[in-house]
């Protein structure tokens, strides 16, 4: 059975669960400097337009066929983008397109498939995007699997940590970087998730589940990965200052993924964010003037969050804290790894 807390924070903070509830997101609703919609499908003059455009922009959302990332390839193609919706499934890629072509209006919606958990076809679909374009202007990084027992690629990985981070995080911007750096305000976001306050990033034979695969625990295979995305948006913030680089937590939004991983233990996690409000604000992270933004940081509801907690006041913690010694070794095994 898993975890009542999977995706959010560890027992102790459990209490502080409730900003990535509904009642959290309404809160921070309140605040916000400008608009925001009810809704990804509402069109420029519509009733609840929040006035942003993206006609002439190029981007690519990963896992775009469903949840989160459904509701971001709506959003921009709305907005009028070029939008690639890089999906493992053909089918549901197709018929996902269709319906975004349908309830937006715009027909420049093309389908790329990969599974970024396996980097050969990574290299693929980035090989074919170059030949397509000669710029990218956002990159979302939304694809994963969620798994409660050990698996590993073709190429012989932990699905998990090849899916959010080797391949779908990592790979996939590093062979992007000469199309996202020709434009004139790029930006890589990385959907994450809470569930990375659980930890540090761990040595790498860990993080794969090598040194003892019996021993394999999904929870944690899930918060590695989405603590490394934290990581790396932070040091390629350092290393390709032009491009802004970010992650997100969606906070706990009704998806077919949440369902998956939890049935009926889904009733601890109400009551839920709707799909869009889990998505809404990294839509504005996608769309909003780049000197909003804080490179580097970890975003929840338009606003950077801390990368670390502890106690019961949720004070800035130091277990969960990274050295820049470790930050390199998990760099040098992701380059490693993918091959660069």
């Amino acid at each position: 059975m898993p975890s009542r807390i999977r995706y959010c924070c560890c027992s102790r903070r459990v209490v502080a669960a409730w900003l990535y509830h509904r009642t959290g997101y309404l809160l921070h609703l309140k605040n916000y400097a400008s608009p925001a919609q009810t809704s990804a499908t509402i069109l420029p003059g519509q009733e609840g337009d929040d006035g942003v455009r993206m006609d002439g922009k190029v981007i690519v959302i990963t896992g775009a066929n469903s949840g989160i990332g459904k509701e971001l390839a709506t959003y921009v193609a709305a907005k009028g983008a070029k939008l690639y919706m890089l999906c493992r499934s053909a089918g549901r890629a197709e018929e996902a397109k269709e319906e975004i072509i349908q309830l937006t209006s715009n027909e420049n919606v093309k389908v790329l498939l990969a599974d970024v958990g396996e980097l050969s076809q990574v290299r693929k679909v980035a090989d074919e995007i170059k030949l397509l374009e000669t710029k990218i202007d956002c990159l979302v990084c939304n694809a994963g699997v969620l798994l409660n027992e050990r698996q590993v690629s073709s190429e012989g990985l932990e699905a998990t940590l090849a899916s959010h981070l080797i391949g779908g995080s990592y790979l996939l911007p590093k062979l992007l970087l000469p199309l996202l750096e020709q434009s004139e305000d790029p930006r890589v976001i990385f959907v994450s998730s809470g569930g990375m306050y659980n930890t540090k990033f761990p040595s790498w034979d860990v993080a794969m589940s090598t040194a003892d695969p019996s021993k394999y625990n999904g929870n944690m295979a899930y918060a590695y990965a989405k603590r490394g995305q934290v990581l790396l948006a932070q040091r390629w913030t350092r290393d390709f200052p032009k491009i802004v680089w970010l992650s997100a937590h969606p906070g706990w939004a009704a998806t077919l993924a949440v369902d998956a991983a939890y049935g009926d233990q889904k009733k601890y996690l109400e009551p839920m964010r709707s799909t869009w409000q889990g998505a809404e604000g990294i839509a504005w992270l996608m769309s909003t003037e780049r000197t909003n933004l804080q490179s580097g940081a970890f975003y929840l509801d338009r606003e950077p969050q801390r990368k670390h907690l502890a106690g019961a006041f949720f004070s800035e913690g130091t277990f969960t804290k990274n050295t820049d010694q470790e930050v390199d070794d998990m760099m040098e095994h992701l380059k490693e790894v993918a091959g660069i």
